[in-house]
């Protein structure tokens, strides 16, 4: 297709060159064969210097080595390096990217790949190897004493008592704890009536009165007896204090919540608090993973794949962890991208550089041929129409002068 228009503008460049070069020696003579000369002539001017325009972003034309020829061969570096940022910054950029899957749920397709035999199959075949060497070393005194040694030193790292104050706070400022605090007070109301609190409720109350009316006749007179008579409004006013508490806009329950958030930020700056927090977290890891490390041991790869096959199904039936972890691998693949955005500039480079310049730009000839072609013959056709005009409006104004 760019040969035949390459053949089109050729033809009409030629053409309109012979019909001013033919009417040149009648032109004086006649203004119809001089209206021809002037319009081809000004076709032929048109269409060669279109011609010259395009020609110069490949070659040379006619091998002159003038201003602003062989445009490509010469800015050949410049336009790598061009394709390389249009590429990365902004055709792959990670925005374009996750742009592109946001509505595409990656967890789906992951359940819907495994749940094919063969895709498994293929998968075990693969990680089996590495599987039965991972557990084979997850057997060895040097696994379980790097294990002991790397834990304790990496917490620290995580600020886990900083997160752990974060969500408390949290909690409270949101009034979050209103499920745990109904439960609270759900079980202080039911001690409240039990035998044991009563009878706790008693003997102090015989003890407080047996100390009052020591050494006094008359007190012995008024109260012995009655303390224990006030029990039940004792009782009554701690259960109303209960209900303040479970009230989150009352102001005892607002004091509380002051005094809590107060405290926790005591802790956050308390030395002792985090390395407490820091060793019950590594335990907490290590005994976890060293009784992990004693089932593997009594496991095989096998143990692992069914493990994982099984995990894979309970996810596809739940729509909600299906969405937590479309949103994790989502989140992997943004950062990814970010990471590896240098290592893609400099793959994306070193493939265009493997590539031969004149393979490159005849491509690029190959690609934009046609228009480069008709833009020759639009210069062409609009070279001879303005040569017409600027015919009419000379001889007008001759006539008119003379």
């Amino acid at each position: 297709m760019a040969t035949s228009v390459k053949t089109q503008a050729n033809a009409l460049l030629a053409g309109v060159s012979l019909a001013a070069a033919a009417s040149y020696p009648w032109a004086q003579g006649s203004v119809l064969l001089d209206f021809v000369h002037h319009t081809a002539l000004a076709a032929t001017i048109g269409g060669l210097a279109d011609w010259w325009g395009v020609t110069a972003i490949f070659e040379k034309p006619f091998n002159i080595a003038a201003p602003g020829t062989d445009m490509l061969r010469r800015r050949y570096a410049d336009l790598q390096e061009g394709l390389t940022d249009f590429v990365c910054t902004d055709l792959l950029s990670p925005q374009n990217v996750m742009l592109a899957v946001e509505n595409e749920s990656f967890a789906r397709l992951l359940t819907e790949h495994f749940s094919e035999p063969q895709n498994v199959d293929s998968a075990r075949s693969v990680l089996q190897p590495l599987a039965d060497e991972v557990l084979h070393k997850l057997n060895t005194q040097e696994a379980e004493q790097l294990l002991l040694a790397e834990v304790p030193r990496y917490l620290p790292s995580l600020h886990l008592s900083d997160i752990l104050l974060d969500v408390a706070q949290r909690a409270i400022a949101n009034n979050r704890l209103d499920g745990i605090w109904v439960l609270l007070l759900k079980e202080g109301k039911r001690l409240l009536h039990c035998a044991e609190f009563t009878a706790l409720l008693r003997g102090m109350a015989q003890r407080a009165e047996a100390h009052y009316t020591q050494d006094s006749i008359l007190r012995d007179f008024f109260v012995s007896g009655e303390a224990e008579k006030l029990l039940p409004y004792f009782v009554e006013a701690l259960e109303r204090l209960l209900d303040d508490l479970g009230d989150g806009s009352s102001e005892l329950r607002r004091m509380l919540d002051n005094w809590l958030l107060a405290k926790l930020e005591e802790l956050r700056h308390d030395i002792a608090f985090q390395n407490w927090i820091n060793d019950k977290a590594a335990q907490l890891v290590l005994d976890n993973a060293l009784a992990l490390r004693a089932e593997l041991r009594q496991q095989n790869s096998d143990w692992l794949f069914a493990l994982a096959q099984e995990k894979i199904a309970e996810l596809a039936q739940d729509e909600d962890k299906l969405a937590q972890t479309d949103s994790v691998l989502k989140k992997l693949l943004a950062q990814a991208l970010e990471l590896k955005q240098d290592a893609l500039r400099q793959l994306i480079s070193e493939k265009l550089a493997g590539f031969k310049r004149d393979d490159v730009i005849g491509k690029l000839q190959a690609k934009v041929g046609d228009d480069l072609q008709n833009i020759r013959i639009s210069g062409t056709v609009i070279g001879g129409l303005l040569g017409a005009v600027l015919f009419m409006v000379a001889a007008m104004a001759e006539r008119l002068v003379g």
